[in-house]
């Protein structure tokens, strides 16, 4: 597939990659930890872009939407088609994974990317940015197509994942809820003031998560400076922060990880801690409603840290 330089849904047969899965949930299920991880459609693919018009590109080792807009108001809408073929290619992929694994492993959401990450896709991100200033209008309209895309584009997964041990699992973090779950992002936030924010993306993504019970916003420590913004989405129940290589700290992310826990949100912090960032979560963060993913190379360096884990926190 990464050979080609343009790929369809066509060249996609989930049956190929589910051994590829099955060893991946295999090997991890030895890791004597808390969350239960999940089988989704593959990850690389731009999946919402893809069905929002955009060419998928092979660059030999990864994949890349290319930008279909000049500018927001050359917009051509289209209809939601369930028949789609990247639809059918995405929906195909959760049900020869439900029938590979059953019970055993459950299936969820895979990256579906939010408004913001959309509207830089379709027109690329200078772009997209200076249509906030220059062409508001366009932009809202723009940005109100793409909810309205993913909007039914969630409800339509919804329909099609299964039911795990009574509930459903955030597909990528793992965690399990009593009722349907949904995990959005906005990645591309940290093009935008609190103003902006609040005038182009809060009401899109108040409606987003409030289409299930239990909604999960995506977030890097990038965009930290707008959690107090997020935090007035109510619809959303819990936030997931990477801590990316090479950012900001964990020291620097800490006034906006312990809002989240003043307003009593949940909260999933992912990324490469060493012992002195472990510490300073341990000293500042309550353990009500947190949970710790580090990012590791492999099972051996999972089952090194997982021991560093508890004694710190005393189990």
């Amino acid at each position: 597939m990464l050979g080609k330089e343009t790929i369809s849904a066509e060249d996609l047969d989930p049956a190929k990659f589910v051994e590829d899965q099955r060893r991946y949930l295999d090997s991890s299920a030895r890791i004597e930890d808390d969350v239960c991880r999940t089988a989704i459609p593959l990850a690389s693919i731009p999946w919402m872009e893809a069905i929002l018009g955009c060419p998928i590109h092979s660059s030999g080792t990864s994949l890349k939407s290319k930008e279909i807009l000049d500018d927001p108001a050359s917009l051509s809408p289209v209809q939601f088609d369930p028949a789609d073929p990247w639809i059918r290619k995405y929906l195909q992929f959760i049900d020869v994974y439900h029938q590979s694994f059953g019970d055993l492993y459950p299936i969820g959401q895979s990256v579906i990317r939010g408004p913001s990450d959309l509207a830089c896709a379709l027109l690329g991100a200078e772009n997209a940015t200076m249509a906030l200033v220059m062409e508001p209008e366009a932009m809202r309209r723009l940005l109100g197509y793409i909810t309205d895309q993913l909007e039914k584009f969630l409800c339509l997964q919804l329909q099609h994942l299964p039911v795990f041990q009574g509930g459903y699992v955030i597909g990528q973090y793992e965690i399990w809820a009593p009722q349907p779950v949904i995990r959005i992002q906005e990645d591309f936030s940290v093009l935008y003031s609190p103003q902006l924010y609040d005038e182009f993306l809060r009401p899109l993504d108040e409606r987003l998560a409030g289409i299930v019970s239990y909604s999960l916003m995506h977030l890097h420590s990038s965009s930290l400076f707008l959690i107090d913004n997020f935090l007035e989405v109510s619809s959303i129940k819990a936030f997931q922060v990477s801590k990316d290589a090479g950012t900001d700290s964990i020291a620097a992310m800490l006034p906006g990880l312990k809002k989240i826990q003043q307003a009593e949100r949940p909260i999933i912090i992912k990324g490469v801690f060493d012992d002195h960032d472990l510490r300073l979560i341990r000293e500042n963060l309550s353990v009500t409603g947190l949970c710790l993913q580090p990012v590791v190379s492999n099972v051996d360096e999972a089952e090194q840290m997982l021991p560093r884990i508890r004694r710190l926190w005393g189990e």
